[in-house]
């Protein structure tokens, strides 16, 4: 990333490895960090997700330019990964089938409205984590109920489909577009 006024965390708990809920142990310690620190936004990046260099300066001017507090690109994941077809966009918009959300986040330059996405790249404004906390929700897959609540507080959630990234699919490629491509 070739922003200049940023720090980069990485962090892996050993004792919380493979532990129940150690994916919003993880996420609420980022979101401590970021607000004890005065920052004004977080950013998850997936380990196994590869976006755009600049993904980070293009997520900030977009939403700083459209008043948005949670943005993020698209990534392509597993799910629907049969016969051939590398996976679904890792977003959902609830009344609309998956081959139709897939079809719309394959259209290059739009801000799309979503209800939620994955957290594998996606920037949160500091409004919207003083406001939320992972550790509320029972079950460790915390991406539908997070972003519930962002909905539920009167945010809107997009993805920018200009931010296309390469995520870790197979043990022979990733998916990326719709497509497959092995390195």
């Amino acid at each position: 990333m070739s922003y200049s006024n940023k720090e980069i965390l990485l962090r892996f708990d050993p004792n919380e490895y493979g532990s129940q809920n150690s994916v919003k142990k993880q996420r609420e310690w980022f979101r401590n960090y970021t607000l004890n620190s005065g920052a004004d936004y977080l950013m998850f990046i997936g380990a196994d997700t590869l976006p755009p260099a600049d993904v980070l300066e293009r997520l900030l001017k977009v939403a700083e330019a459209n008043r948005i507090k949670i943005i993020g690109g698209v990534y392509w994941g597993r799910h629907g990964a049969d016969n051939g077809n590398t996976g679904n966009a890792v977003a959902w918009i609830h009344e609309m089938s998956q081959e139709e959300q897939s079809g719309l986040f394959k259209q290059p330059n739009s801000l799309v409205k979503v209800d939620g996405m994955g957290m594998d790249m996606v920037l949160i404004h500091r409004e919207v984590l003083e406001k939320i906390n992972w550790l509320d929700y029972p079950q460790n897959d915390d991406d539908y109920p997070i972003y519930d609540k962002i909905k539920g507080l009167g945010y809107d959630i997009y993805i920018d489909t200009s931010l296309q990234a390469k995520h870790y699919f197979s043990e022979t490629g990733y998916s990326y577009l719709g497509k497959k491509y092995v390195e």
